[in-house]
């Protein structure tokens, strides 16, 4: 009975981990091509802006999940 609520248990911890995982990579992208298209309709631009801040969401995304797993990987 306890093994298997330990197992129970291990199953929800990483479930949860990749769910945060997912948000930290995820809202910085999400966020950078928000920011990105209001830039763009602003000064009619074409897609300039909205590229420049996906990647930048996609460089942050990394850094946090880096971040996240360091800090998760010493504790």
């Amino acid at each position: 009975m306890l093994q298997a609520r330990r197992e129970k248990s291990k199953f929800w911890h990483y479930a949860s981990m990749v769910g945060m995982g997912g948000w930290l990579f995820a809202l910085p992208v999400v966020a950078g091509a928000y920011f990105g298209r209001y830039l763009d309709r602003r000064f009619a631009m074409g897609t300039s802006w909205t590229l420049t801040f996906i990647i930048l969401g996609i460089a942050a995304g990394i850094y946090n999940l880096w971040e996240f797993l360091l800090k998760k990987g010493n504790s």
